[in-house]
């Protein structure tokens, strides 16, 4: 994925062993690279659906995508571009315990429409 090339390409970052790229990528990267990481982000997902500090109602296909990495924080964002029934996706995690520290997961997901 495009996405994830560019992400790994532009920012330092440690890759966790979840990743299973070039589908998914989960990596901690850093405060201070977050303005860079959200211009790849809306270069290719658009403006978040969920700033930090926000409520979001996403749509319920959408939302299970999210529920699935663990639900959505009122400190986390969440963007995500969908195209038929392939969504992707990225979710941004600060750190409680490391201010600058974020866990960055990236992907695509299959939307199983009921």
């Amino acid at each position: 994925m495009e996405m994830i090339k560019e992400i790994k390409e532009s920012l330092a970052m440690e890759i966790r062993p979840m990743s299973r790229e070039p589908e998914y990528l989960e990596a901690v990267v850093y405060k201070k690279d977050i303005e860079l990481l959200k211009s790849i982000l809306i270069k290719h997902l658009g403006p978040p659906a969920k700033e930090p500090g926000k409520e979001v109602n996403l749509p319920k296909e959408i939302q299970r995508i999210a529920d699935s990495f663990g639900c959505l924080r009122i400190d986390q964002s969440f963007y995500y571009r969908q195209e038929g029934n392939r969504v992707m996706f990225a979710i941004l995690w600060p750190w409680k315990s490391n201010p600058n520290k974020i866990t960055l997961k990236v992907g695509i997901e299959k939307l199983f429409l009921i």
